[in-house]
C-alpha cells in the first residue's frame, strides 16, 4: 500500500480546470461591460467580411438567452435590430449548447475577443443561419485593463482567511503539497538512480545539500570529480583519509603551509596522509566566497562532516546501509536518532575549528550542525527511501518512512519560509509546522506565489476550497 498520496495534484489539476471555467466568465462579464459601455470605431470587420457599424449595442440582458437583446447593427450599408451573444472564445457557442436553443435564433452577432483558429465554426442557430463574428476588444487591450485593478494589499491574502476560518483544511493542504513534494524529489532521484547508480546518485543529492545553498555547486562537482566508488575505499582504507581527499579537491587543504604560525598538529597529519596514500591528487580550482558564510558553516567544516557520514556508512555502502536502517523496524524517535548517529558530534579538529589557521572556537560544535542534518536527512534519505520503496513496490519500507516522515520535526527555516510565513499569518501567530508542512509550504510557493505575487487569477483559493467540502 502506497502512504505518500498523490491527491495534491489531482486536486490541484481538478482546481485549476475549475479555475479556468471561473475565468473564462470573468472574462464575459468584462466583455459584456465593455460592450455595454464601448467606444465602438466608425467601423469595423467581422472575420466574413462584412464591414460593420454598431449603431446601439443593445439592453443587456439578465435573464436567460442572449446577452443583449434589440442592438441596432449596420451590415455592409443595411441596419438591423437583432440580439447580441458575447463569449470569451469563439467555440463557447457549442460548448454552451447555444445551436439548440430557440433563444438564440434571433441573434445578429457574436462577439469574442480571442481570434478562433481555422478549425472552430461559426456560430449557427438552430434553424441552421450562420452568425456573424466580430473578434472585439483583443486580447492584449483586455489584459492592459485588467493590469490597472487594484492589486490585493498583500500577496497569500487568499489563503490567510482559510487559515482563519478552517486551519485544519489549510494544514491539510499542506500535508498533501508536502506529500507530492517528497514523491517528485524520489521520482528525480530514481531517474538519477537508473543513469549512474544509487550509491553515486545518493552521495551526489547528499553532498549538495551538505553544501546548501552557498556552495551547492562546488559539493556537486566535487561528487562527480571523486566517484563514489573510489570515496567508499578511501573511507575503508584508513582514518580520515577521505576527508583529506576532499579537502585536497576543494582546494582547502595547501600542500605547504604558508603563515607564520606553526601549523595544527592535524594539519601536518593530514598533509603526510595525502603525500604517503594520495600523491598527485590535484584541486579543482573552485571559488569559495565566505563574505555571507558563517564561520561555523565554513566550507571545510561541512566537508569534514561529510567525510565523517560517507565513513561511517562505508561498510555496506551508502544506499544498502541506509536501506538496513529504514527497513529495520523500530519508532521514528528511535530510527531519527540511529541516522543523526551516523553525522557523529563534536569531536576531533573541526570541532573547534572554522579553518586550518583560525582561533579555537569558544565552543565546540559538530562539523554539520542539527539543523543542517535535519535538512538533510529530510531532501535527501527520505526521498532516497522513499525511492527504493517505489521500485521495489514495498509497503513495509514506505510505512517505515510515511511514520518518520509524519513525526520528522520542521527544519531550520529558509527564505521562503520566512516570506510565506509573513504573507499567511500577518498579524497572526503562526501554527508549528513539521516537516512535511514546511515542504507543502515550499511546493505552495513554488507553484502559485512565486509565480504570481499579485495573485491574479489565482487557483489556490479554488483548490483550499475543495478542501472544505
Amino acid at each position: 500500500m502506497q502512504q505518500f498520496s498523490d491527491n495534491y495534484k489531482r486536486l490541484q489539476q481538478a482546481a485549476a480546470e475549475a479555475s479556468l471555467a471561473e475565468s473564462s466568465e470573468l472574462y464575459e462579464a468584462e466583455l459584456q461591460r465593455l460592450w455595454q459601455h464601448g467606444d465602438f470605431p466608425g467601423e469595423m470587420k467581422t472575420l466574413e467580411g462584412h464591414r460593420l457599424r454598431i449603431l446601439s449595442p443593445g439592453w443587456l440582458n439578465k435573464s436567460g438567452g442572449p446577452d443583449f437583446n434589440n442592438a441596432q447593427i449596420e451590415f455592409n450599408g443595411q441596419i438591423y435590430t437583432g440580439d447580441v451573444e458575447i463569449h470569451h472564445r469563439a467555440k463557447d457557442w457549442y460548448a454552451h449548447k447555444h445551436e439548440q436553443d430557440p433563444a438564440y435564433n434571433n441573434v445578429l452577432l457574436h462577439v469574442v475577443c480571442i481570434v478562433p483558429d481555422k478549425k472552430t465554426d461559426c456560430a449557427k442557430t438552430q434553424d441552421g443561419r450562420a452568425i456573424a463574428t466580430l473578434v472585439w476588444p483583443d486580447a492584449n487591450t483586455l489584459d492592459a485593463r485588467k493590469d490597472t485593478q487594484e492589486m490585493p494589499v498583500r500577496c497569500g491574502a487568499c489563503a490567510s482567511g482559510i487559515i482563519s476560518e478552517n486551519p485544519a483544511a489549510f494544514k491539510q493542504f499542506l500535508s498533501l503539497a508536502g506529500e507530492w513534494r517528497m514523491l517528485e524529489k524520489q521520482r528525480r532521484l530514481r531517474e538519477r538512480m537508473q543513469r549512474v547508480g544509487p550509491d553515486q546518485a545518493m552521495y551526489e543529492e547528499f553532498m549538495t545539500a551538505c553544501g546548501y545553498s552557498a556552495y551547492k555547486e562546488q559539493f556537486q562537482r566535487i561528487a562527480k570529480a571523486l566517484p563514489y566508488d573510489r570515496a567508499r575505499q578511501l573511507a575503508q582504507q584508513m582514518p580520515d583519509l577521505l576527508e583529506v581527499a576532499l579537502l585536497r579537491i576543494a582546494g582547502l587543504l595547501p600542500a605547504e603551509w604558508q603563515h607564520d604560525i606553526e601549523p595544527p598538529l592535524y594539519y601536518k597529519r593530514c598533509t603526510q596522509a595525502l603525500q604517503e596514500h594520495l600523491p598527485g591528487l590535484g584541486t579543482l580550482g573552485l571559488s569559495w566566497q565566505s563574505a555571507n558564510c558563517r564561520p561555523a558553516n565554513r566550507p571545510e567544516r561541512r566537508l569534514a562532516g561529510a567525510a565523517r557520514f560517507l565513513t561511517r556508512t562505508a561498510d555496506y555502502g551508502l544506499s544498502k546501509k541506509l536501506e538496513i536502517m529504514w527497513r529495520t523496524p523500530m519508532t521514528p524517535m528511535a530510527r531519527r536518532t540511529a541516522i543523526e548517529d551516523f553525522f557523529g558530534s563534536a569531536t576531533g579538529f573541526w570541532a573547534n575549528h572554522c579553518t586550518w589557521r583560525g582561533e579555537s572556537m569558544s565552543r565546540p560544535s559538530a562539523p554539520l550542525g542539527k539543523g543542517r542534518i535535519h535538512t538533510i536527512i529530510g531532501n535527501v534519505l527520505v526521498p532516497a527511501g522513499l525511492a527504493w520503496a517505489r521500485e521495489q513496490n514495498s509497503a513495509l519500507l514506505e510505512g517505515h518512512l510515511y511514520d518518520f516522515y509524519t513525526a520528522f520535526p520542521g527544519e531550520p527555516e529558509n527564505r521562503v519560509h520566512r516570506t510565506m510565513r509573513q504573507w499567511l499569518f500577518s498579524g497572526r501567530k503562526p501554527f508549528r509546522m513539521n516537516f512535511g508542512q514546511q515542504q507543502g509550504l515550499m511546493q505552495m510557493y513554488q507553484d502559485w506565489c512565486s509565480r504570481n505575487p499579485a495573485c491574479r487569477n489565482c487557483t489556490l483559493l479554488l483548490f483550499l476550497r475543495s478542501l472544505e467540502k
